[in-house]
């Protein structure tokens, strides 16, 4: 009777072991198909991230150019209105001295030349934002337009997009890097799998050696996993 109680009580206990594998198998499944959802949805988070940034920085290379065509006209009119009013300045100087000599002819030309470029002056002034806007416009008569308050309105836009388009370059990287922490998750679970799988094929201590092996390596592909999602 002693001798028949022995193979059944190692019989039962092999059973157990068995039931044990079975379940990590269990775990182990539910464990790889959550790791697989959140290694499909850190790609996707990664793919939109990306095509974001490609978005932002197409949207800032088109407001580069549209700044600089801009900024190249308001430069330009606004130097030609300054020449033609040191044009007009310098024609009515030339007038006085000419009226100095008595020369009236050259009087009338050096008046005439200079209405005519402080008009055109006058002209450009209503075409310069230097002086149509209140933003930028001088204060005072003689005063000068406030350049300043120009080049960081006009470098404002840029540089919201680019704020935007590090962001999403940033948001790729982080979630590409998930991505890529889960595949590796899901490999080294796959050996957890294989371990597992051998322990049920086998018998004896080898089974129970190939299971604690199996479970080690699950957990530490799950803390592994946790860390990435939490970080």
């Amino acid at each position: 009777m002693t001798d028949q109680k022995i193979p059944i009580a190692a019989e039962t206990q092999q059973e157990r072991y068995k039931t044990l594998i079975m379940v990590l198998i269990l775990i182990t499944t539910i464990i790889a198909s959550i790791v697989a959802g959140l290694q499909a949805d850190a790609n996707i988070r990664a793919n939109n991230a990306n095509r974001d940034s490609q978005y932002y920085a197409i949207l800032v290379s088109g407001e580069l150019h549209r700044s600089g065509l801009q900024s190249t006209y308001d430069i330009n009119t606004t130097t030609a209105q300054s020449r033609q009013a040191t044009e007009a300045l310098v024609m009515q100087i030339t007038s006085l001295e000419l009226e100095e000599k008595g020369d009236e002819q050259g009087v009338a030309i050096s008046d005439l030349v200079a209405l005519a470029a402080q008009a055109r002056a006058d002209k450009l002034k209503s075409f310069s934002i230097f002086y149509t806007d209140a933003r930028y416009a001088p204060t005072t008569a003689d005063g000068l337009p406030n350049a300043e308050a120009y080049l960081v309105d006009m470098q404002a836009k840029a540089n919201e997009l680019v704020e935007k388009q590090n962001a999403a370059a940033n948001a790729y990287h982080k979630w590409n890097s998930k991505a890529d922490a889960y595949v590796a998750v899901l490999t080294v679970m796959a050996v957890a799998f294989f371990l597992l799988g051998l322990a049920q094929a086998v018998k004896g201590r080898i089974r129970l050696t190939f299971a604690i092996f199996g479970f080690v390596i699950l957990f530490g592909a799950s803390a592994w996993a946790a860390l990435t999602l939490i970080t």
